[in-house]
């Protein structure tokens, strides 16, 4: 079984570039708490939407989101960390398309059985599913203290990133980025580590994984499997 991929990370406040992708509610409450508690950091805001509001000093980009992060981010230099706002999964997304021309990628149901053992799952199709320790409406300044539920008050569940990467549940093999907390209601993916997810598929070409993107109480996790394309499919 792959552990869960994670690295380790420089301080909030030395970041100098944060993407944000997707302008909707979350996005912009992201984009508001990041300009009040780290006013140096160069914020780039993506949002397909021509009539999205945002502060002065802010950069937008009208594309895709997806699309524009596979094309700009760089494995240095472009981003510090990118904040995911839109109704997808940010990371199998951009795998998706980082992945199409090498490999041949195909979605994998999730079992039911696998299903049951994961902490008030919700599904999003066959593939996709919402996973949560918590059966309440967090508050959206929630800190992610380490130990104690900032609702509830009682001790926290295992963090989902751990209890995720280390499922042992054969053929399916966990892969997890970890969302780390930025500010209290703000949580970012740190580019390496998805460039380390995508250099680990080559040793995982044909098995069954769960790309999972969780922080400590919530995550998605994508039922997915790519296969390396031959010679004849690259040059196609």
């Amino acid at each position: 079984m792959i552990p869960a991929i994670m690295t380790i990370h420089s301080s909030p406040d030395l970041l100098k570039k944060i993407w944000i992708l997707g302008g909707g509610k979350f996005g912009q409450l992201a984009l508001k708490r990041i300009r009040h508690h780290l006013p140096r950091v160069k914020i780039t805001l993506v949002d397909s939407r021509p009539d999205i509001a945002v502060e002065e000093g802010v950069t937008v980009v009208h594309e895709d989101g997806i699309s524009w992060l596979a094309e700009n981010l760089q494995r240095e230099g472009t981003a510090d960390m990118v904040i995911p706002s839109l109704p997808v999964h940010m990371v199998a997304e951009w795998l998706k398309v980082k992945g199409g021309k090498r490999w041949r990628i195909s979605a994998v149901p999730l079992p039911d059985d696998l299903v049951a053992i994961l902490p008030h799952p919700l599904r999003n199709g066959d593939s996709r599913l919402y996973i949560s320790h918590a059966d309440f409406l967090c508050p959206d300044n929630c800190g992610e203290p380490e130990l104690i539920c900032t609702y509830t008050g009682r001790e926290r569940e295992e963090n989902l990133f751990d209890l995720v990467g280390r499922l042992d549940f054969p053929p399916f093999t966990p892969l997890v980025i970890r969302s780390y907390q930025l500010l209290p209601g703000v949580g970012g993916i740190y580019p390496e580590d998805m460039w380390d997810l995508l250099d680990n598929l080559p040793g995982l070409s044909g098995r069954f994984l769960l790309i999972t993107t969780a922080c400590r109480c919530h995550g998605v996790v994508d039922g997915l499997r790519f296969e390396m394309k031959g010679e004849e499919d690259t040059n196609c």
